[in-house]
């Protein structure tokens, strides 16, 4: 049986090694690389769960304005975007259907 000489071994091993160095340096920038995007959504993310409330407001705001100046345009605006505005009659209080509420109601001394 044939012997492999040993600096033969020895190259081989270090060119094995350098590769395996090589590929670890190339899987490190991916690896980072990855880790800044998610790092990216994920304050992306942040922010818009923060926001949202404001977002509310606002569309509650605009739906109320679309609303009370029955302006069609705003009312489209929002269809665009998905968001239903339907006019509801005001609640009346207990025991006051279609009474004018005079400065004595309003204030409670009346029953």
């Amino acid at each position: 049986m044939r012997r492999i000489p040993r600096p033969f071994v020895l190259t081989l091993a270090a060119a094995l090694g350098l590769t395996l160095a090589l590929v670890n340096m190339a899987l490190f920038e991916a690896n980072r690389a990855l880790q800044l995007e998610v790092n990216t959504r994920a304050q992306y993310i942040q922010q818009t769960v923060q926001l949202e409330g404001l977002n509310r407001e606002i569309v509650g705001a605009i739906a109320q304005l679309a609303v009370r100046d029955n302006d069609d345009a705003l009312r489209t605006m929002l269809n665009q975007h998905g968001i239903t505005v339907t006019a509801s009659a005001r609640p009346t209080p207990a025991g006051t259907q279609g009474t004018p509420a005079t400065p004595a109601a309003r204030r409670g001394l009346l029953p």
